[in-house]
Order: structure tokens, then sequence, then C-alpha cells
């Protein structure tokens, strides 16, 4: 059996996961000895079938779940377009071999990519491709892009932890020294608007509402001051951070980006643009290059001339040789992770530290130097 689980709304994605793993193991137990979980970015298209042919041992159903693989065919937009599925052209012949003890779940979650959260969609060359083998099954959970999905989405899932919202503005009296109420009055309105289309982000928001509110009706004022703080994605001050070698701040916003469920894959790759970003920048100081070329690496950075101090201080401290080692520990941490080495969130906490490490033992460089000290 085969199976294309796909889409931007990741809590959708996870409780099918959750039920379909319940569903291989069918209370026997042993699950983990009928699991594989392959990394797609490094598989041929034999590796993908092979766990699939033995039976299942003691169990229902042998489960092979295949990551990543369905995001690396993703139209990017712009020249590069999307890839042609080359070698993979192959797999529809192989899976149609698999016996029906087993299922390959083709798994496509959120990802990051050139610094934007991307999903996989139906336009996807490889999704067309293995829409072909004969008993395929697709389904698609796209994420929530309109307000009013969103709306409804927060309304069922409120309903289903026992939230009752109540509408209205709230009272002068009722805010708390300091306060200035938010332009919506409806809770869900407000929720919808701070939260985006994030499933998991607004799943665990609701969970801290259903305790805050324990049974009363819950209010903007609520969502307001329990929300608060949770809004945005922390990756440029977590980054910051990393780089300024505050290793306690990073450590935190991390762990807080995992507990809301972004992939570790996804956290690592905004980190590795922000490094890249930093060893451009200083190449350019180390090379002498002219402030106007140094502002159109920084881009709207330079308009803001603390935010463009911060960051060439950044660069000068690290320098070139600095941001090549961190490279090095990126890699390796991504190594340590999928060769079972490590789990993803020790690997990604090792390798934090030892970007960290690399900020306070170096002291700034003088401005058109470059090198180690």
């Amino acid at each position: 059996m085969i199976l294309l689980l796909y889409g931007g709304d990741e809590a959708a994605i996870r409780r099918r996961l959750r039920e379909l793993k319940a569903e291989a193991d069918g209370g026997t137990g042993m699950l983990l000895h009928n699991l594989a979980e392959l990394e797609g970015r490094d598989l041929k298209p034999a590796d993908v079938v092979a766990p699939a042919m033995a039976p299942p041992f003691l169990a229902p159903l042998r489960l092979v779940i295949v990551e990543h693989l369905l995001a690396r065919y993703e139209p990017r937009g712009g020249a590069r377009g999307a890839r042609a599925p080359g070698a993979w052209a192959e797999l529809p012949a192989l899976l149609e071999r698999v016996p029906p003890t087993s299922l390959i779940v083709f798994l496509g979650r959120p990802f990051l990519a050139e610094q934007q959260m991307r999903q996989v969609t139906d336009a996807n060359p490889l999704v067309q491709l293995l829409k072909k083998v004969p008993g395929a099954q697709v389904e698609h959970y796209p994420a929530l892009a309109k307000l009013q999905d969103r709306q409804r989405y927060i309304r069922e899932e409120a309903a289903v932890r026992g939230i009752r919202f109540r509408a209205g503005a709230p009272r002068r009296e009722e805010l708390l020294p300091g306060e200035e109420p938010p332009p919506e009055t409806d809770p869900t309105a407000y929720l919808a608007g701070i939260l985006g289309g994030n499933t998991l982000l607004i799943a665990n928001e609701l969970d801290k509402l259903a305790l805050w509110a324990m049974g009363r009706e819950v209010t903007v004022l609520d969502v307001m001051r329990v929300c608060a703080g949770e809004r945005e994605p922390d990756h440029f001050r977590m980054v910051d951070a990393l780089m300024d070698g505050d290793l306690g701040t990073a450590l935190e916003m991390l762990r807080r980006r995992l507990a809301l469920g972004e992939s570790g894959q996804g956290i690592l790759g905004a980190v590795v643009e922000r490094y890249r970003s930093l060893g451009a920048l200083a190449a350019l100081i180390e090379e002498g290059a002219p402030e106007a070329d140094i502002d159109k690496q920084l881009g709207n950075v330079a308009r803001f001339a603390n935010l463009k101090q911060a960051a060439i201080q950044r660069a000068r401290r690290h320098g070139t040789a600095a941001v090549r080692e961190a490279f090095a520990i990126l890699v390796e941490a991504d190594r340590a992770h999928k060769t079972n080495e490590m789990d993803e969130d020790t690997a990604l906490e090792a390798a934090f530290a030892r970007l960290a490490a690399l900020a306070p033992v170096r002291g700034p460089l003088a401005a058109g130097r470059g090198g180690r000290r």
C-alpha cells in the first residue's frame, strides 16, 4: 500500500501519522520492529522499496515512512522551477511489487527553503508521478491560508478542549496598568490574526487557554495575557544570541520553537541561512569593500543604524574562518542526527553550544582587517 501524506497543516499530518502507527502496531507493541523511517534526501528508489518487502513481525503491517523526499521536488518558483523526477521515474514500477502487508508513507511536512516556510503541493512532480501507482492513496492537508478557515479551525479545536469564547470589548476597569486592549473584540478573530495558519501553534495556545480559563469563558483579554510573547518566530533573535555568544538565550528560544512543534530540520535550515549571510558580510569586510557593497549585502537591515552596526560587529568578531567552523559544526549536527548518533534535539543543542563558543573568544576585528587572530 502506498500513501501520500502532505500539506501545510502540520497538526493534521501529525495526528494522521499517529493513527497510521497505531494501525500498524495493532495493539501488539511490536511497532519498533516493524517501522522504518527513511531520510529522503539521500535515498535511491530501491532504498524505499527494500524495507517494505519483508513481512511484518507479529503485527498487522510493516510501516515505512519516507520523509523529505517530496520536498526535494517541490517547485520553488523563479528560474529554478520544478525538478524533473530523473532516476525516481522508475519508482512507480518498483512500488507495484510492494506486498499488501506493508504500507509506505511518503511524508511531506512543511519545510523551510530560501528563508520561507513552504509546503508540498499537488503541483509537485513527484506527487504527480506517485499518484499513478495503482492503489496509491492521497491525503492532502493544506495550510489554513484564509482567515475564515483559521477562525473555523480555532472554534472547532476550542470546542474539543471545552473552551467557550465570549466576544466583546474589555471594559476600562478590567485592564491592568499599562495594558492596551487589542483592536479585535472576538477572541477567535484575535487568535486567528496573531497565530496565522500554524496549526501546531494554535493547538499549543488553545491548550494554555484551556488551563488558564478552567471552564470559564475566554475573552480577548485572556488571549492577550496568555498568548502574547509567542506570536512570531524567534529565528532572528535566536541566531543573534548564538552569534553574540549568549548560549542561555539561544537555547531557551530553541526549546520554545521545538515545544511549539517546529521541526529541527527547519530550525537548522534557518541557522544555516543566517551563517551564510554572516560569511558573505565577513568576506566583504575582510576585503575592505566599500560601504555601498556592505549595505547591498545587508539589504533592509542597512536602513537601521543600530541593526547595521550589530551585524557588522558580529561579522568582524567571527571572520570568514570562524564562519567556516560554524558550517562544519552545522554539518556535523545534521550528520549525527541522520546516522542516529544523537537524537535531533540533542544534536541541535550540542551544535548551539559550539556555535556560541565561537563568538566570545574572538574580539572585534579592526575595520577592513580579516583572518583569524
